[in-house]
């Protein structure tokens, strides 16, 4: 898109001239972003060291006249566009944490929807414990697509199980009481928690101390993951991230710690292993660097 509307100061701006703007103003409007027409989430990318202009993108409302489809370019494409029964309604869902291996689902947009296909399903596996008599091995990927595609499955009582190894535990229930979006976290709920969040990267940097910052929006309670400084190297390599512009407009889903400031109500969620984490992220087709 050529044009967003900044929430900080109501204007309509066009990319070039966003970009402009002075660095520490930049950084806070970016967060504060949303489409022009629909009002939805929308994010800025400055010019790239791939050579993309300056731009903004936006998760559009479905009757949006600026939205477009997006599907999954990598190696994975079915599960762009695996249907929701894949899970069972009687199966429980498992994630084992030491098992993920820190993976990236890129998206690109395209003016038509995808095709039906058929997606993966996952194996099954007996648990003892109530709710889990059958389950299915899930990733955190496949949890972010879930998520990130239905609002029933984020308002489930879908039984969830997150294992850090074999047999440690690290968060268990329903998906509505151990996920939570960045908009829904408060502290009185999720100060201090253990659990998985989710939402969308507005913006991303890092401070002099080593962390990597990824920054929701202020629509999202300007919520952060902060990525300590030992696995930073890890995590960019793992996911493939050379320029920190390319996270702009991701959603993110994290096993992490949240913490809330006792003066500034913002909430930060602390990584500290790239298998805590994954990324859904989206580019426009027409800025792709041929190779």
């Amino acid at each position: 898109m050529q044009y967003a509307r900044c929430t900080v100061d109501n204007k309509v701006w066009e990319a070039s001239h966003f970009e402009a703007i002075p660095k520490e103003q930049l950084e806070i409007k970016r967060r504060s972003l949303i489409c022009e027409q629909c009002g939805e989430f929308a994010w800025f990318r400055k010019e790239s060291s791939h050579g993309h202009p300056a731009h903004f993108c936006a998760h559009h409302k479905d009757d949006c006249g600026l939205r477009v489809e997006y599907i999954v370019v990598d190696d994975h494409r079915d599960e762009a566009t695996v249907a929701d029964n894949t899970v069972g309604s009687s199966d429980a869902i498992i994630v084992q944490l030491d098992q993920e291996r820190g993976d990236t689902i890129d998206v690109t947009e395209v003016k038509e929807p995808p095709a039906p296909g058929v997606g993966e399903g996952g194996k099954r596996h007996v648990l003892k414990g109530e709710g889990f008599t059958f389950a299915q091995h899930f990733t955190l990927r496949k949890i972010l697509f879930r998520l990130v595609q239905s609002p029933d499955f984020q308002n489930s009582n879908k039984q969830i199980a997150i294992y850090r190894n074999k047999e440690e535990v690290f968060v268990r229930g329903g998906v509505q009481s151990v996920v939570s979006n960045f908009a829904d976290i408060s502290s009185h709920l999720h100060d201090n928690q253990s659990m998985l969040f989710w939402g969308p990267i507005a913006s991303a940097g890092k401070t002099k101390d080593g962390k990597l910052w990824l920054n929701s929006s202020e629509k999202h309670q300007s919520a952060s993951i902060s990525i300590f400084p030992d696995i930073v190297e890890d995590f960019l390599r793992i996911f493939k991230i050379d320029d920190l512009e390319d996270l702009a407009g991701a959603h993110v889903l994290v096993a992490g710690n949240c913490y809330i400031s006792r003066s500034t109500g913002k909430p930060v969620i602390w990584c500290a292993s790239p298998k805590y984490i994954v990324l859904r992220r989206y580019r426009d087709e027409k800025l792709r660097v041929e190779l």
